[in-house]
């Protein structure tokens, strides 16, 4: 992210080390009310484990294009996803994946009503409110369940 000069918004002073810090700190929503639309990301669609699918929470694992490119806090988002001029909402989990033993730190979405093999694909995603942190469960039944609730409020929040 390259520095900008501060401006006043609502009567806060806005730099973009404000606008970096509410990214750090997974506050999209402040993000987006200093840029005045929301923070993007785009990235390329990439092999997983594919373990989402076995589920029924199939995801895209997002590679960054821009290795500098900011990437907000670990957690789990509520996203727009474009895929060439198609819009779809979705949920966004950037972290290790804790309940899996992950090694390495992923951005994978889960698009809603979404079902076609788009590997290789560019993906645009557009984070408009953050859902809670990323955290362990114990085992993929009560991830499942979380999910399922993360589903619903990400639905909300894209309403």
């Amino acid at each position: 992210m390259e520095e900008i000069p501060a401006q006043d918004i609502d009567h806060v002073n806005v730099s973009s080390t404000k606008i970096r810090e509410a990214l750090l700190n997974g506050d999209v929503e402040t993000a987006k009310s200093y840029l005045g639309h929301a923070y993007s990301l785009q990235g390329t669609v990439v092999e997983g484990n594919k373990l989402g699918r076995t589920i029924g929470y199939p995801t895209a694992n997002v590679e960054i294009g821009d290795k500098h490119k900011l990437i907000p806090a670990d957690g789990v988002y509520a996203v727009h996803v474009q895929l060439g001029t198609e819009t779809f909402g979705g949920m966004l989990n950037i972290g290790y994946r804790p309940t899996v033993d992950g090694k390495k730190r992923t951005t994978e979405v889960n698009i809603f009503g979404f079902d076609r093999d788009i590997y290789g694909q560019q993906l645009k995603i557009e984070f408009e409110a953050r859902l809670r942190d990323e955290q362990k469960f114990n085992g993929l039944d009560a991830l499942k369940e979380q999910l399922a609730k993360d589903k619903l409020d990400a639905l909300a929040a894209l309403k």
